[in-house]
C-alpha cells in the first residue's frame, strides 16, 4: 500500500489497512496533499452540530460583574465596591463565628446535642445528580422546545443558557441584549414589599447593575 493510500484511508482502530506495516523510505519523503473533510461534521458519525450552541454569548454572568466592576473602578478609582460576587475572604472570619462553630461541633459528642439528622425525608424524596446547572439542563428536556420560559432578570445563567440550547428561544437580540421568546421578569427593589424608593429606579438600576 502507498503511502498515499494509507493517509487517505479511514483512521480507525478496526482498520487493519491503517495499521499494517508499510515499505514507505524516510529517505524518499515528500509532502503529500490530505484530503480534509467538511468542518461541522465528525469524521466517524457525521453527527450535525446543534445550531442552538450558536446562539450562545460569550459574556457568562461572573465574567461580564467582574468586567464592569473593573471597568468602574476605572473611571471611578476612589470608589469604595461591595462584592457580593465569587471571592475569597479578605479578613480573618470573627471570633463570633468561628466558637459558635466549635462550639456547636463539640455539641455533636453529646447524646442530648446530637441533632440535624432523621429529618422525616423519605428515599424518594432524595435525587443524587451532579449538580445544579445539570439538573437544571435535564428539566428543560421534560419541557421539550416548543414552551416559553420565563426567567427573573438578573437570574442565574444556567436558566437561560439551558433554554437556549434546548431550542426553546429565538436569536439574541444586540439592542436589548435579551433572546427572543423569553419573558423576563425584571427584579428591583421594590419588588420584595412594594414599598417605592426614594431614589429613581433608573439611577437605582445605573448604581446596582
Amino acid at each position: 500500500m502507498s503511502l498515499q493510500s494509507q493517509l487517505t484511508a479511514s483512521i480507525s482502530s478496526s482498520s487493519s489497512a491503517f495499521l499494517a506495516l508499510s515499505n514507505f523510505n524516510p529517505s524518499r519523503a515528500a509532502n503529500v496533499p490530505v484530503p480534509a473533510k467538511r468542518l461541522g461534521i465528525s469524521y466517524k458519525t457525521k453527527v450535525s452540530r446543534n445550531a442552538n450552541i450558536a446562539k450562545l454569548q460569550a459574556g457568562y454572568l461572573f465574567p461580564e460583574v467582574a468586567r464592569r466592576r473593573t471597568a468602574h473602578l476605572a473611571k471611578y478609582p476612589n470608589a469604595k465596591v461591595i462584592s457580593l460576587g465569587i471571592g475569597d475572604t479578605t479578613e480573618p472570619i470573627p471570633e463570633a463565628i468561628t466558637s459558635a462553630m466549635a462550639q456547636r461541633s463539640y455539641g455533636l459528642l453529646t447524646l442530648e446535642g446530637y441533632s440535624g439528622y432523621d429529618l422525616g425525608i423519605e428515599e424518594d424524596d432524595i435525587f443524587v445528580s451532579d449538580g445544579a446547572k445539570s439538573d437544571i439542563s435535564r428539566l428543560q428536556i421534560v419541557f421539550g422546545s416548543d414552551v416559553t420560559m420565563a426567567v427573573q432578570d438578573p437570574s442565574y445563567p444556567a436558566y437561560v443558557d439551558s433554554s437556549v440550547i434546548m431550542g426553546q428561544t429565538g436569536q439574541y437580540k444586540e439592542d436589548n441584549e435579551k433572546y427572543a421568546n423569553i419573558e423576563y421578569m425584571n427584579c428591583c427593589h421594590k419588588g420584595a414589599t412594594g414599598l417605592t424608593c426614594p431614589v429613581c429606579q433608573g439611577q437605582w438600576f445605573d448604581l446596582n447593575l
